[in-house]
């Protein structure tokens, strides 16, 4: 372990790495924190009530965090490296409903977010309301956003939807459980997700069904998001404990046990190793093959997902936890 960041409440949130390598999360505590690489806190900034969902980072050095009560908050991430002792408040638009869902960035400016008001909302840069889709339950995940602008998401009335950017829906898919996990787009446009009926589901740009692996009929609620290896590899967890690793053709390749339910999602480093966090409070280092290579423990049960610094940003390697008594560095 490199450092621990404590807090005085858990993280579900799960680390976003900054280019300066600056780690920004969301805390059940209300407070949104900036940490250095050295694990020295820069600012926190109080949001007032509890955050399940993940910061998004803009390339212009804005960040966008929601809160449970449904506030959606634009900052200044900056922060004290500017001078400051905490960043900057930008906007705050005020979302009916709740807000369990991460932001997802619009690459052409603004973002998109769930609520469990059955809504998912497009923003602008300036916090303003563009379009809201209706679907008929709650949305807990964020969207993936292919490179065109189509919008994919999934929501707890079993369908994964396809928006145009501007809002209207292309096609939607019924996938017979709730869908509570973010999808992963892949090489080609193929869409991967999960859901709560032991299924995994690829599917094209247009919305038919390339394949689908039933991997749990007993517990088997898909509630990770998958990760893509740069072999094409799709990485899962599910409720049953297992972590599955999938062929892009659809073969299952492995599975890892990790002996307690996995709602974390995975996160594949560049040589093959894969690090998930289970509800008995480890994080697990496995390899390509799906062995086990190390675990770490935590106090309390994983909800967040880990973070990896790439080679672009200091501390190359270094791995970012979040569990129920504060943030862990961990690696070279």
């Amino acid at each position: 372990m490199r450092w621990h960041f404590k807090t005085l409440k858990p993280i579900d949130s799960s680390p976003v790495i900054g280019r300066d390598g600056t780690v920004y999360f969301g805390c059940l505590d209300g407070k949104l924190y900036a940490v250095s690489p050295q694990g020295k806190l820069l600012w926190s900034f109080l949001i007032g009530d509890k955050i399940y969902s993940t910061p998004a980072l803009t390339p212009g050095g804005d960040i966008y965090c929601c809160s449970w009560g449904g506030k959606v908050f634009a900052l200044d991430a900056q922060g004290n490296q500017s001078g400051r002792a905490a960043p900057v408040q930008k906007w705050l638009t005020q979302i009916p409903g709740r807000i369990s869902s991460s932001p997802a960035l619009n690459p052409g400016g603004g973002l998109y977010v769930g609520s469990d008001n059955y809504n998912l909302y497009a923003l602008d840069n300036a916090g303003g309301v563009t379009w809201v889709f209706t679907t008929r339950k709650y949305i807990e995940a964020p969207p993936a956003v292919a490179p065109d602008g189509t919008i994919y998401f999934g929501s707890n009335d079993a369908y994964l939807y396809a928006l145009s950017p501007g809002g209207t829906l292309r096609w939607k898919f019924n996938t017979g459980g709730a869908i509570t996990s973010s999808p992963a787009i892949g090489d080609g446009g193929t869409v991967y997700v999960g859901s709560s009926n032991g299924t995994f589901y690829a599917l094209s740009p247009l919305g038919e069904e390339e394949w689908r692996v039933r991997v749990s009929a007993l517990s088997g609620w898909i509630d990770s998001s998958p990760a893509i290896g740069a072999d094409g590899t799709i990485y899962f967890g599910c409720n049953d404990g297992n972590l599955y690793a999938v062929s892009k053709e659809g073969a299952l390749l492995w599975k890892y046990q990790a002996g307690s339910t996995i709602t974390s999602s995975p996160v594949v480093d560049p040589e093959g190793n894969v690090y998930v966090g289970s509800w008995d409070g480890r994080l697990h280092a496995i390899g390509r093959w799906g062995e086990l290579k190390w675990s770490f423990p935590t106090p309390g049960p994983i909800h967040s997902s880990p973070a990896i610094c790439s080679s672009t940003t200091p501390n190359d390697g270094v791995l970012y936890i979040g569990s129920v008594d504060g943030l862990y560095a961990l690696g070279p």
